[in-house]
């Protein structure tokens, strides 16, 4: 009797082996991002399209658990666990790349992208292939896709911003990083790094006179609450990137490589539509709140940029060398030749 069990036993175990029931036939990865964990969030809804696009493709062999909220770490954490392959697959910004990889700086170039049809069209083309395949070799991590964090705008509560000359003897606050602090002087304000937890008091209590981040922000953070005005400069674009670490993208097969490519494109493309919708849906929310909105004329548009990207530029030449600003301003212009094109 004991042997019929034993018989039996081994029956289910290898039926169970044979349908790929055993947790060894499926591929687990932890996909992590920094940010809200709110269901309505453009990023959370494009990280579940990718994870069902990914496991239906796969057929259950790829099992991705997401962790949103910095649940596995912020930004240069999860940087940091994508190199060393503690976590799988992640969504950031270019923000903490540079302590990596320097060429990422690029982005840090004020008024780089006129619009988004030209930044797509650049991230997308030869120029961003060559940047990640650069960053790959470099780090051992592998970009699947880029997608965006938005244009970041300056806004103020005393004072509406409409052009250069209206920064004057502003405190504005900015992150930590040279290249963001060099466009706010370059304007003729002063820029003044504090920690985003503590910007809304800061704000409130009159420590700086504005600060500058995406519509979507502006509105998460309440900061109509304390602020009136907002200029649409779109000061820098900043891109949100998928990564999956190297080592495990070389080991596995093509099939399920191929499918998280794929579900990759879809987080991006839904991503990126979700953005807008998210930064139009804002700039309403923000005038019901009492927020005045500028857009600049093509004329202040213009001063903006040619006052602020000089003194960046040389910045970033410095930190990452000519070549790589040199390709992504080539880049720039053919995609504006090319918008211009479709404009015929």
């Amino acid at each position: 009797m004991k042997r019929f069990g034993l018989f039996i036993s081994l029956v289910l175990v290898a039926t169970f082996m044979a349908s790929g029931a055993f947790a060894a036939d499926v591929i687990k990865m932890k996909l992590a991002n920094a940010g809200p964990a709110d269901p309505n969030d453009r990023t959370v809804i494009a990280v579940e399209v990718f994870k069902n696009y990914v496991e239906t493709k796969t057929q259950g062999k790829v099992k991705i658990d997401v962790f949103h909220a910095s649940q596995l770490g912020n930004e240069k954490e999860i940087l940091e666990g994508l190199k060393m392959g503690t976590i799988e697959l992640g969504t950031i910004t270019t923000g903490p790349i540079p302590t990596l990889f320097k060429p990422i700086m690029v982005f840090d170039i004020p008024y780089l992208f006129p619009n988004k049809y030209v930044a797509w069209n650049v991230l997308d083309g030869e120029f961003g292939q060559e940047l990640m395949e650069e960053m790959y070799k470099v780090t051992g991590i592998k970009c699947l896709a880029i997608s965006e964090n938005g244009y970041r705008h300056f806004f103020t509560g005393k004072k509406q911003i409409k052009s250069p000359a209206d920064m004057k003897g502003l405190k504005l606050r900015t992150m930590e990083n040279p290249a963001h602090m060099k466009l706010v002087e370059a304007l003729g304000a002063s820029p003044t790094p504090i920690a985003f937890g503590e910007l809304y008091m800061a704000l409130e209590q009159g420590v700086v006179d504005g600060a500058e981040c995406p519509i979507t922000l502006i509105n998460n953070m309440k900061f109509y609450e304390v602020q009136k005005y907002v200029v649409l400069d779109g000061h820098l674009y900043n891109p949100l990137i998928m990564f999956i670490n190297g080592k495990l993208w070389e080991k596995l097969p093509e099939d399920i490589k191929q499918a998280l490519f794929e579900g990759a494109q879809l987080f991006k493309i839904t991503q990126r539509a979700l953005t807008e919708r998210q930064v139009q849906t804002g700039i309403e929310n923000l005038k019901k709140h009492g927020m005045t909105i500028y857009v600049p004329t093509p004329q202040e548009a213009k001063e903006f940029r040619d006052l602020s990207q000089p003194a960046v530029l040389e910045y970033v030449k410095a930190e990452v060398g000519e070549e790589w600003v040199e390709k992504v301003m080539e880049a720039v212009k053919d995609a504006e030749e090319d918008e211009k094109e479709m404009l015929e």
